[in-house]
């Protein structure tokens, strides 16, 4: 009998309904918010109007809560810059450059670069984080219908929270979440070990396609934790995945239910280079939060995840809880060795191709261990046999037991954690400080 699937085809997704008048809008480049100003005026008159097209030509812009409004697709050049604009004067900092359906419904918008479906990365806009203590994300889509976001890169700067977040609004209705549409053609580099290109706390019918991430999860579909996890309803379904690709990360792609009985996904055509793993599957749990709905998550057991290549090398990044597949000797030097700029990821080798522990041949208990599931797992293709293990599924009870729990001092010449200033401060972005760390790239 044939695999159920779930369909690829954009048209499924998101339908251009967008009024073809385009308007140029020029900004200014200065560092005073003036620019956010501008847009957020022309997106409001635009779409009063009944909506259009606004395009943003060459320069370098500083912009922070663009407010996305209904019948709106925002057009940019190849030779964009953005940043985000930090209001030093602000009494609560922002953490999002684009807002999609936070407040309110918003039907029929995108943001792409002008050339909105070519697959070429020199076509596209270029996004910045500088370095700095804050969170940010290019952005967050709620209460929104009919979407698109493509057709940029992003130099991160090991930054928490993922580029993209699709997560409840205001309301927090569960009937209020993101609905149909597409996130494809973006690159992201240095990436914090625990986000990526998107996470999708809650949303359906969603397309995501061509994401790569330099670092971290490239698309991360976890739930249940934070306000989806205080009631058990279903607010992630039909999540289709296409070319996800991840190199010198912790895996490309991650499924995490935590207390909520989720929907099905779909994702093929998983790459991982030098890479921790290429998927993880975990099983439902109940976090620490106590307000937290009594019940433990799983997804659609109709989930299907295939099509896996994976190249094991160098260059992981390894989070600590992985520590223990190591033996005691590697995982000493791994205890030892200067973290990455994220500070919660240490540069290590490849050990796996999927780590789970929600399947039965995993361990997983119903009641005990968390939420048991079952995914269809598809054709899995290894280039070579430079992984810490042989087999293609990585289980908590194949971890090294009997090492030394004494623990490890790193290096004296590692980079320093800088500590949380004042929260103004903190979001003012800023060259890191600390003794120079050891050159990473072979480590």
């Amino acid at each position: 009998m044939a695999q159920d699937r779930l369909t690829d085809n954009e048209n499924r997704f998101y339908t251009n309904k967008i009024p073809n008048k385009t308007t140029e809008l020029k900004l200014t480049g200065r560092k005073d918010g003036t620019d956010s100003e501008l847009l957020n005026s022309k997106i409001a008159a635009l779409s009063k109007a009944g909506g259009g097209i606004i395009q943003i030509k060459k320069g370098t812009y500083y912009l922070i809560d663009i407010i996305l409004q209904s019948n709106i697709h925002i057009k940019i050049d190849k030779d964009v810059m953005i940043e985000p604009y930090f209001d030093k004067n602000a009494k609560k900092a922002a953490s999002n450059i684009f807002e999609v359906g936070k407040e309110f419904l918003v039907e029929n918008v995108a943001i792409t670069n002008t050339d909105e479906d070519n697959e070429n990365q020199s076509t596209w806009f270029s996004v910045n984080f500088p370095k700095g203590d804050y969170r940010m994300k290019i952005i967050t889509g709620c209460n929104v219908r009919n979407f698109k976001f493509s057709g940029f890169k992003i130099t991160d700067s090991y930054t928490p929270f993922s580029c993209i977040a699709l997560n409840l609004p205001d309301s927090k209705d569960r009937n209020e979440v993101a609905f149909g549409g597409i996130v494809k053609n973006i690159l992201l580099t240095n990436s914090h070990v625990g986000y990526g290109v998107i996470q999708i706390q809650a949303g359906k019918s969603i397309l995501c396609k061509n994401l790569e991430g330099i670092g971290g999860v490239t698309m991360r579909v976890e739930t249940g934790s934070g306000e989806t996890g205080k009631e058990n309803v279903l607010t992630v379904d039909d999540i289709v995945g296409r070319n996800i690709k991840v190199k010198n990360g912790d895996a490309a792609f991650n499924v995490s239910p935590h207390r909520v009985d989720q929907g099905r996904v779909d994702v093929e055509g998983i790459t991982a280079i030098n890479s921790s793993f290429a998927v993880q599957i975990a099983a439902g749990f109940k976090d620490r939060k106590e307000t937290g709905v009594d019940n433990i998550g799983t997804f659609d057991s109709r989930s299907y995840i295939g099509d896996i290549t994976v190249t094991g090398g160098k260059g992981a990044q390894v989070k600590s809880k992985d520590f223990i597949y190591f033996d005691c000797k590697e995982r000493t030097e791994m205890e030892t060795k200067c973290q990455n700029p994220d500070f919660e990821s240490t540069p290590g080798r490849s050990i796996g191709v999927v780590r789970t522990n929600a399947t039965l041949a995993s361990g997983c208990k119903e009641g005990s261990d968390g939420g048991c599931y079952e995914v269809v797992i598809g054709k899995i293709t290894k280039t070579n046999p430079d992984f810490l293990m042989p087999e293609n599924f990585t289980y908590k009870n194949m971890a090294v037991n009997g090492c030394d729990k004494t623990p490890a001092k790193r290096s004296d010449d590692c980079l320093e954690n800088p500590k949380k200033e004042s929260s103004k401060k903190q979001w003012e972005p800023k060259e890191g400080k600390g003794k120079k760390g050891k050159k990473k790239g072979n480590n």
